[in-house]
Order: structure tokens, then sequence, then C-alpha cells
């Protein structure tokens, strides 16, 4: 029987495949040692063995990464040692959180806020700049100096004041308002800044030489409500911030959920009708262009309210003149209301969260109405009512930048990856 001749397989161009990823030596110590710093801020001075026992690490690499530390400054050997029930008593070692300091920023359209902070978080210097024209309204285009120029005045004065009254910053972080891609900070979507494409986290690392990350500025006010008192043993949370963009920082599972190239949470761009379908992704979303604060001042204007001073003041007049019983200004606020209490039950719909945290002008303005009406409207008509709370979301968001600044100075990658 004739055997069939054999074929040469074809050959083709393939990839070597990828080696496996896998941690150093140096890797593991980095790592250990911000399991040491965590639990030290947690438990306040313990001994070593005290550590080992709540770090679940070996009494030698306790000592050895101890000595580490110490060295770098990061935690304190006290002369004063612990109370013994039996042999030499132990020294305690305890954080050293004014050894050095981290900067947080949080960007607006007009303002950029920024701190300095010790390594428990605590705000040690706080400062501001103001910037124009920047925006979807600016008058021209702006040039380089006028998207980076008021932040890097920013950040460099912020480090020498950390340099001359606290020590030398570790790390630094900044939020902004929009979509970022978090391994690369690459800011890819933030219409209010109107930076496109922004590589700031590349652009901060190389002027500073510490370590920078970029988070979007809801996220940030996520990770600081779920480290709260308020978050306290929640594991899933939506921070709403109703603000020039309208967007949610989501926690799910007590860990930051960012999606796709970041954009989860984009609230501003939900879709409230089939006309939304027939128009391109621009700068306002549906939602946006009710809700957002160009949306609000316009809409008070179209009431035909008498309203003047500054965005916050129109609102809280309108709030005002609602209590009063000006007929405009009750339908006005209902619809407001109407409009809130609808993206929180889509929200809650979906995501099911223990907790909702709202910021923006329309909560702190209202004298603490808004909430209950929102509440009230909700009762009843959605599987399960959140709590809910309201934050003034610029402060949170620094915040929960400081604290992210602190984990990456500990050389953690952010601990909500």
């Amino acid at each position: 029987m004739t055997q069939p001749p054999r074929t040469t397989p074809r050959t083709t161009s393939r990839t070597a495949p990828r080696t496996p990823a896998t941690a150093t030596t140096q890797t593991v110590a980095q790592v250990n040692q911000t399991v040491l710093l965590e639990v030290l801020r947690r438990h306040g001075s313990l001994s070593r063995q005290r550590l080992a026992a709540e770090s679940g690490l070996s009494t030698a690499t306790v000592h050895r990464l101890v000595e580490v530390l110490r060295t770098a400054g990061l935690v304190i050997v006290e002369t004063e040692r612990a109370p013994s029930s039996g042999g030499r008593p132990p020294q305690l070692v305890r954080y050293n959180a004014g050894a050095q300091t981290v900067l947080a920023v949080a960007m607006r359209p007009r303002r950029i806020v920024g701190v300095v902070a010790d390594l428990h978080g605590t705000v040690l210097h706080e400062t501001e700049h103001h910037w124009t024209g920047l925006g979807p309204d600016r008058s021209r285009e702006p040039s380089a100096e006028d998207l980076t120029g008021p932040l890097l005045a920013l950040v460099d004065g912020l480090r020498t004041w950390a340099g001359r009254h606290a020590g030398a910053p570790r790390a630094l972080v900044v939020g902004v308002p929009g979509v970022v891609r978090d391994r690369t900070g690459l800011v890819e979507f933030a219409p209010a800044l109107d930076w496109p494409g922004m590589r700031l986290r590349a652009l901060l690392q190389e002027r500073l030489g510490i370590p920078v990350a970029v988070e979007s500025n809801v996220d940030l006010v996520a990770l600081a409500v779920r480290h709260s008192e308020a978050g306290a043993g929640v594991s899933d949370l939506a921070a709403v911030v109703v603000g020039i963009e309208v967007g949610a920082g989501i926690v799910l599972g007590g860990r930051l959920h960012r999606g796709r190239l970041g954009s989860a949470g984009a609230l501003g761009h939900l879709m409230t009708d089939r006309r939304a379908l027939d128009r391109p992704l621009g700068r306002t979303g549906d939602t946006q262009s009710r809700i957002g604060d160009h949306a609000v001042d316009r809409r008070i204007t179209e009431a035909g309210l008498t309203v003047t001073g500054t965005s916050a003041e129109r609102v809280a007049e309108l709030f005002r003149l609602a209590r009063e019983g000006e007929p405009a200004a009750v339908r006005l606020v209902d619809e407001f209301t109407d409009d809130l209490a609808l993206l929180v039950a889509n929200l809650t719909s979906v995501l099911g969260p223990e907790l909702v945290a709202l910021g923006g002008r329309l909560f702190w303005e209202s004298g603490g109405e808004m909430l209950p009406a929102i509440e009230s409207r909700l009762q009843g008509r959605v599987p399960v009512l959140p709590r809910l709370m309201v934050v003034h979301s610029t402060t949170t968001e620094l915040v929960g930048a400081a604290a992210s600044a602190v984990r990456l100075a500990d050389g953690a990658t952010f601990i909500t990856r």
C-alpha cells in the first residue's frame, strides 16, 4: 500500500512566547516594606514580634526590613521599651509620618488647588492658582504654556514649601475632571480642561523626579469615601460629582472600578432619549446638558428668575426663592430634584451600591433639602435604596489624592488596583 506523501508543515512567523512575569527579590522586599508600613499606620507602635504576627512575615524578615525602613527614615525605633511579661523588654517601632511629605493636586477649569501632606495624609499646607482662557468657552486656542504653566508653577511652589518646612516630597497624585488611562497617566478625555491626549504623568515625573500618578477626580473622591468613617465596612459604593462634568467614582468589592481605558462612571454621557442616538459624542452628554454646572446656570436664566452673583450664589438664591414659594423657582427645583433622583436610581439599579456620596452645588447650596427629597422620590421605586450622603468634592478629592500619594510613596502600586 502506497503511503501518502509527507507534507512539510508550513512555517509562519510567530512571536516567541512571553516569559511569565515574576517578582524579583527587590519587588518582594518593597511589597513587604509596604505591608509593614500599613500595619504600623493602623496599629501605632508595635514590637518586632507583634509586627511579625500582624503582618504574617517571619521575624527575621521583619528585623531586616525594619532596619531598612529606619535607615530610610520611615520608621522610628523608640528608645523606651515596652512592658515585658518576662525577659528583656522589647523595643517598639512606630511609623514616622513626619519624615517626608507627599503632594496632592485637584485641577479645575478655572483654578488648581494643591496641598502638602505628611505620611499620615494630614494636610500641612494648601495653596491654589487661578488660570484663565481654558475650557470649552475659551476665546482662543491655548498654548502649551497655557495648559501646563499654572500647574507646574503650583507644583514647584508646593515642592519648595515642603523642602523648607516639612521634608522633601516623595510622591505626587493629581486629580483631573476627565477620563484617565490609569497605567500611563494619559488624560484621554477632559472637555472641562480642553485637554485631549495630555501626557500629564510623564511631564510631571520628568520635572519632579518622584513617583507621579494621575487619576480621575471622581475616582479620588470614591477612594476618600471608601477609607472614611462613613465608608467603613462598605465594599460597594459610588461617589457622584455633579459639576462642570458629571461623573462617578465606583468601588465594587472594595476595589476601584475604572472600566475599559478608565471610562467607567461617565454619567454625564448617559443617554436619556432616542434623539441621543443621532448625535455624535461631544463635550456635553444628555445628563450633563440638564444638570451640569453650565446647564444649571442656563436653566435658571431660562426660567426667568432674577438671580445674580457667582454660580454658587445663584443656586443658593434659587433654593431660597423656592422656599419662599416663588412658582418658577419651585418648578425648577422640582425638575433638578427629579433629574438627580433619576440619576441615582439608574446608578443604583445597575451597581447596587450600599452607599452613594453626592457632591456638587445642587447639594451644597440646597440647605440640606436635596437629599431627603431624592430619598422620598426613590423610596419604593428602586430594588434597594442605598444610603446617601453629601460630600464637598474638591476637599474630599484632595483627601483621596493625599492618601493615594502616601501609598505611592510607600512603594505600593495603588492598593485599589
